[in-house]
């Protein structure tokens, strides 16, 4: 399962901190699409913020969704295997087990895995979010653990990981409204999940 914007509040924290040092309003409906809807910051600028927010206290700092922990201790319980796959550079490792281990959640993890250094495209801009690259890192991946399923918000990578034939779960967002796929279940929350996995 992905981490941001499933197992935490992703987009949100990090579009106020966006808010805020660029001034610019964000509309009604905000969500990770509202970045390419702003036309008075330069690329090279939201890379730059991008970039410094994350190699901050960022990841440690956000508010994982409330039912999670429960939901992730009955699907171990049951026998499930549980994998967290984050499209997050590998250098980020630390502070993220850290707040997994934090918030309770580690230990219901088979394994944590983060986005190799080398797995990146030297051609795309350093900070740029790759939707596309993310997309083949987590197929391989799910392939290679064999997961049944995958929990994840992302449109392009629950695309790819349904066109792969692996069952999405698709946590239901502003940014993913257009996603349909025979193998993509949309859910509104870890409630919806522990349902659909009659736990």
């Amino acid at each position: 399962m992905d981490l941001d914007d499933v197992v935490a509040e992703c987009a949100m924290p990090y579009l106020r901190k966006f808010a805020q040092e660029f001034g610019v309003q964000l509309p009604p409906e905000p969500g990770w699409h509202t970045l390419q809807e702003i036309t008075d910051v330069a690329p090279a600028d939201m890379d730059r913020f991008r970039n410094q927010l994350y190699d901050s206290t960022f990841f440690g700092e956000l508010e994982m969704y409330e039912d999670c922990p429960a939901v992730l201790e009955r699907m171990v319980a049951a026998g499930h295997e549980v994998y967290f796959v984050t499209a997050r550079a590998e250098r980020r490792r630390v502070i993220t087990e850290t707040w997994l281990r934090e918030k309770g959640i580690l230990e219901h993890a088979t394994a944590v895995h983060l986005r190799p250094r080398g797995d990146f495209d030297p051609t795309r801009p350093r900070g740029r979010y790759d939707a596309e690259g993310s997309a083949r890192y987590k197929v391989r991946l799910a392939q290679e653990l064999e997961l049944d399923a995958f929990c994840e918000d992302d449109r392009t990578i629950s695309l790819a990981l349904a066109e792969a034939g692996i069952r999405v779960y698709l946590f239901d967002h502003t940014w993913n409204r257009d996603v349909a796929h025979r193998l993509v279940e949309r859910v509104q929350g870890w409630s919806d999940v522990a349902e659909k996995l009659g736990l």
